[in-house]
């Protein structure tokens, strides 16, 4: 099956903040995620219980992919009690996330964190090799692990791998919170079934994160 999701290879500049991390993992009937990794250094951010705004952004080619994808997974997640919007109205042009010019757009916006999205290996033969440089080698091992136990194919006979990652924005910078992935195991019906289905594992480990990144942000349990 062919995927109209051409990859950008250079993703966000990384500034990459000092944080231990713990993978979250769920199985899923048909595809596997583990690994978005939730902060858990001391301290945090001075801040009421007021809604924290997260932009969407998925780094791929087509302009058009890039809203269809931030904007449904925006809805899903704002069905999920999170304040999230699509990045394509604020940066609309994905070169801009190479260097840290975005940062005062975003912030303008009211944005206090970023989702990063961007598919690393589409197809058969997708291997979590593809974010092997993404990821703390605890969660690489971990999500190896995991998927060696419970897909047909191991680590390595994916159809597609997504990077996912969370940046905290501080003043003129944003700072790495988490970095994992979700991919599919089995090949899906559609481009369109396959989408939806990452993008309910995206959900799906930021909820499983949720209790921990709120933690570290300073804000009371939900």
């Amino acid at each position: 099956m062919q995927w109209d999701m051409r990859m950008r290879v250079k993703g966000f500049r990384r500034i990459r903040a000092i944080f231990s991390a713990r993978a979250f993992g769920l199985l899923v009937p048909g595809l596997v995620v583990l690994g978005l990794a939730a902060c858990a250094a001391p301290g945090g951010v001075d801040r009421a219980d007021a809604p924290f705004r997260l932009a969407l952004v998925a780094l791929v080619d087509d302009p058009g992919t890039r809203a269809s994808f931030e904007d449904s997974l925006a809805a899903k997640l704002r069905a999920a009690n999170y304040d999230a919007v699509p990045s394509h109205g604020i940066v609309t042009d994905t070169s801009d996330f190479d260097d840290g010019g975005f940062v005062p757009r975003l912030s303008a916006a009211g944005v206090d964190g970023i989702v990063m999205m961007q598919p690393v290996a589409l197809g058969p033969g997708a291997s979590l090799a593809s974010v092997r440089s993404e990821v703390s080698a605890e969660v690489y091992s971990n999500m190896q692990a995991f998927a060696r136990h419970i897909s047909p194919g191991g680590d390595d006979e994916l159809v597609a791998v997504v990077h996912t990652a969370v940046y905290m924005l501080k003043g003129q910078s944003a700072d790495l919170l988490s970095s994992g992935a979700v991919w599919l195991d089995e090949p899906p019906a559609s481009r369109a079934d396959g989408v939806e289905k990452l993008q309910d594992l995206i959900v799906t480990n930021m909820n499983r994160a949720r209790p921990a990144v709120r933690e570290y942000l300073g804000l009371p349990p939900l």
